[in-house]
C-alpha cells in the first residue's frame, strides 16, 4: 500500500520529521501552497524539507469562492478571481522551485460550511470558477493540474455537470471510511473499497489518490498537530481499455513504460507509483 498525507497550517502540524513519516510508510505529501491568493505559513518551511526527503511532493490551491453575505471571518479577507489565486500559487511554485519529480500543482475543489449555496452562485459559474483556475495552471505549464474533489461535490454542489476539458485532469478524491482519530496506516486499508467517481472522469477505476481519513492523528513523523491520510491508486503496466490507462499512453506517446522509467532513473519496474505518475504527468499532450 503506497500512502501519504496532506498537511495544512489549520491542522496545527508543527516539528514534521518527514525522514521518519518515510521510514513509517510516507510515499508521497501534499502541502496546501495557498488559501485564495494568500500562502499557507507551513509552505516555504516544509516544501523543500520535502524535496529533501526523497517525498513526492505537490502543493494545493484551496479555490475560495464568494460569500453571499458578504460576512467573512475575523481576518479572512474576501477571495480574489480564480485567475489571481492561481496565479499566486504559480508564482510561489516557480520561485522556490518545483521539479518533474513532483506532482503538478493542484486545485481544491470543494465548498466549505454550507456548500455552494452559501455562494449564492449557481452550480455553472462555480465550475466555470474552476476551469478559470486551470487554465492558468495550463498556461504556466502546458499540462493539467490535479483535480482535489468528491464525487459527493461534484453532485451536490456542482449539479453532476459535463466537463469533458476536464476529464484530463488526474483525480484525487475524498470519501473517508475512517473516522477522525488515530491514523489508519497499511493492514487497516484492506478491503477498504475505492472512492466513487464524478461522471465526467467516466469509469470506476479512474482515480490516482484517494484521501481516505481527516484529521488523522498519530502518522509517523508528525507529534504534533493533525493530517489527513491518502492512498495512491498503482497501475501495472498501460495496456488495459480503461480511461486512466488511456491517459498513460497519451503521455507515454507510444514508449514503452519501462524505457520511460529508466529515463528518468527510476526502477524499470513497469508499476506506475508516484514518482512515475509525476513524471507522467509533465508529459505535454494534445487537448479536445
Amino acid at each position: 500500500m503506497l500512502l501519504g498525507v496532506d498537511v495544512a497550517s489549520v491542522g496545527g502540524a508543527r516539528n514534521i520529521d518527514w525522514r521518519v513519516a518515510k521510514a513509517g510508510g510516507i510515499n508521497f505529501a501534499f502541502l496546501r501552497s495557498n488559501y485564495g491568493d494568500e500562502t499557507d505559513s507551513i509552505f516555504k518551511r516544509e516544501w523543500p524539507r520535502l524535496l529533501d526527503a526523497g517525498i513526492t511532493r505537490g502543493a494545493y490551491l484551496f479555490l475560495r469562492h464568494p460569500l453571499k453575505s458578504g460576512v467573512y471571518k475575523k481576518g479572512i479577507k474576501p477571495p480574489a478571481s480564480p485567475t489571481k489565486q492561481a496565479e499566486a500559487m504559480v508564482k510561489l511554485l516557480n520561485g522556490l522551485g518545483i521539479e518533474p519529480t513532483d506532482f503538478p500543482p493542484i486545485i481544491d475543489v470543494e465548498f466549505s460550511g454550507d456548500g455552494r449555496t452559501a455562494t449564492g452562485l449557481s452550480a455553472a459559474e462555480c465550475l466555470d470558477r474552476v476551469r478559470e483556475a486551470v487554465e492558468v495552471v495550463r498556461d504556466a505549464y502546458g499540462v493539467d493540474p490535479i483535480l482535489y474533489t468528491s464525487a459527493r461535490v461534484w453532485r451536490d454542489d456542482l449539479s453532476n455537470l459535463p466537463a469533458p476539458d476536464l476529464a484530463g485532469c488526474p483525480l484525487w478524491l475524498a470519501r473517508y471510511p475512517f473516522k477522525a482519530g488515530p491514523a489508519q496506516l497499511g493492514a487497516a486499508l484492506s478491503g477498504v473499497n475505492p472512492p466513487p467517481i464524478p461522471p465526467p472522469w467516466g469509469d470506476a477505476d479512474n482515480w490516482w489518490m484517494h484521501q481516505y481519513q481527516g484529521n488523522a492523528e498519530g502518522c509517523p513523523g508528525f507529534p504534533v498537530g493533525k493530517v489527513d491520510m491518502n492512498r495512491f491508486n498503482p497501475m501495472v503496466g498501460a495496456d488495459d481499455k480503461g480511461a486512466r490507462a488511456k491517459w498513460v499512453r497519451d503521455r507515454l506517446a507510444g514508449q514503452d513504460l519501462g524505457d520511460f522509467q529508466a529515463e528518468r532513473g527510476l526502477v524499470a519496474d513497469g508499476v506506475i507509483g508516484p514518482r512515475t505518475f509525476a513524471y507522467l504527468a509533465w508529459q505535454t499532450v494534445d487537448r479536445p
